[in-house]
Formats: C-alpha cells, sequence, structure tokens
C-alpha cells in the first residue's frame, strides 16, 4: 500500500473544513463522514488506513469535519445534527466526480447523517455504506426531555458520560491511540447534539422505506455505542433490492479497528469493487 497522499482543502461553502484525498487515475468518488467526538483524518492512518486503501484502488475520498468537531470551528461537539445532514448535502452536491460512480460512507454519527441525508434525497448515490450507525437512538423518556429543554437554553451542557475507550475496539493499541489524539473529543455528550441526534433519527424512520439506493451495513453484535438491532431493522425496512448487513459476532464499536477489521475491510472493499464493474 502506497502512503497516503496530503489531502487538499475542499470548501464545500458551509464553513466545514473539508479535504479530499485523490487517487492516481481515479475510477470513483466516495463521501467520508466521521463519527461522534472524531475527526475524518483519522481514516487515515486508523481504520485500518481505509481512505490510503480507498486511493490504492482509484477512488478518490472526499471528507468534512462536522461543526464542533476535528478542525471545523465551533465549541466541541456542541453540533446540531440537523444542521450536519445539511452539510452532508451540501458536500455532496459540491462532487464533482466526471460521470464517476459516487458512493457514501459513514460511520456512527456519521452513519446517521449519511443514512438520512440519503432518505431526504437519493439521487447522485451509487452506494452506501452505514458503520456502526446511529439509527436508533436508545433513550429514557425523561432523558430525551432533559436534552430537548437543555439543548433550547444550554446547548453545550453535558447529559451523557462517555464510555470507557475500551468499548471501541479490543485491540489495545487502538484504545491508546482513540485516548492520547488531542483532536478527539471525550467529554460529556452535549445536550444540543442529544437532543438534535433524537429529532433527526425519528426523521429517519418515518422516510426509510422508500429507500431504494444499493446499501452495505455493519455493525459488531457487541456494540454497546449504538444499537445493532437499529441496523437490522433499517435493513429489513428498506425497499431497495440490493441490501447487506454484516452483522459481526462479538465486535465492538469501531469495526474497522477491531479484531474484525480484516474481514470487514475485504467485505467493503468488494462490495465497492462489485458496483464499478
Amino acid at each position: 500500500m502506497t502512503p497516503a497522499r496530503k489531502p487538499d482543502d475542499w470548501d464545500i461553502g458551509t464553513g466545514v473544513r473539508g479535504y479530499v484525498w485523490r487517487s492516481a487515475a481515479p475510477r470513483a468518488a466516495l463521501l467520508l463522514q466521521h463519527g461522534y467526538g472524531e475527526y475524518a483524518e483519522r481514516f487515515v492512518d486508523h481504520y485500518h488506513r481505509l481512505i490510503p486503501r480507498l486511493t490504492d484502488v482509484g477512488i478518490d475520498v472526499f471528507a468534512i469535519d462536522m461543526r464542533g468537531h476535528g478542525r471545523s470551528s465551533g465549541p466541541r461537539a456542541v453540533t446540531d445534527v440537523n444542521q450536519a445532514v445539511s452539510d452532508h448535502q451540501a458536500a455532496r452536491r459540491a462532487i464533482d466526480t466526471g460521470g464517476k460512480p459516487l458512493f457514501l460512507f459513514g460511520h456512527s454519527l456519521g452513519g446517521l447523517v449519511t443514512a438520512v441525508s440519503v432518505a431526504r434525497d437519493q439521487t447522485g448515490t451509487a452506494g452506501v455504506i452505514l458503520s456502526a450507525p446511529a439509527l436508533l437512538i436508545e433513550a429514557p423518556q425523561a432523558l430525551r426531555w432533559i436534552a430537548q429543554i437543555l439543548g433550547a437554553v444550554a446547548p453545550g451542557f453535558g447529559i451523557a458520560a462517555p464510555q470507557p475507550a475500551s468499548r471501541l475496539s479490543r485491540i489495545p493499541e487502538e484504545v491508546i491511540a482513540f485516548e492520547s489524539d488531542a483532536l478527539i473529543y471525550r467529554g460529556k455528550m452535549p445536550a444540543r447534539l442529544g437532543a438534535s441526534s433524537i429529532r433527526v433519527a425519528a426523521e429517519g424512520w418515518r422516510c426509510y422505506e422508500r429507500w431504494e439506493v444499493p446499501v452495505l451495513v455493519f455493525h459488531g453484535t457487541d456494540d454497546s455505542h449504538t444499537a445493532p438491532r437499529g441496523s437490522q431493522a433499517f435493513v429489513d425496512r428498506i425497499r431497495a433490492d440490493d441490501k447487506t448487513i454484516r452483522l459481526l459476532p462479538d465486535g465492538r464499536h469501531e469495526l474497522l479497528n477491531d479484531l474484525s477489521r480484516e474481514v470487514v475491510l475485504t467485505d467493503l472493499m468488494s462490495w465497492i469493487e462489485r458496483r464499478l464493474v
């Protein structure tokens, strides 16, 4: 595998930080959306080096940091998820593939953002890959009310403590890398992000039955951050004929950083390759 090329800056016109990693001979493009608390560039050296592996096979990778994440401006993680969906749609419109296929990849919260972006507008997308998507928000009703109230009056107030980093991966080196990464937000979940996640997730479930875009979904059965049954329910609900779900036994939240990463990467790359023929 060749070293990852330095990304070019990419301006989608909404104020978020954007990047593009170019391949030597592009056959397709992919828009990558990171998860809660993290940032796009993490997919260069982690997640089984997903970005350089994609560019190696001729796929240009575009990505944005959500507001309040990574190198985008804003209070850390005080993100309106509805705005994140709008930014994602703007990013999709900003990509000129020259007639080549466009794929979308979203992990965790980025999976929710990607899914609702597509649910709102399915055009121009050759396929969607969702990694441990946060499609089903499971929270007590009292916490939902608190999130909605505080999201309006105190959007940065922390409403949920983070889980131990060991719940992300069974590989100690990946856990240590997460804990030592200064660009990752590891505080309590801000009320604005929690409240807007609930609203956007609910919107998704009202729309998914109209979904026709090819989709591949990965989820670990030991994921305590997002609900595997949400991924199964999503695949069961959508009307697409081309839909696949992979439930990885004992897999934790960051499957491409976990013990099953080679299996996941192989399936992901093969799935894309078959749709480029």
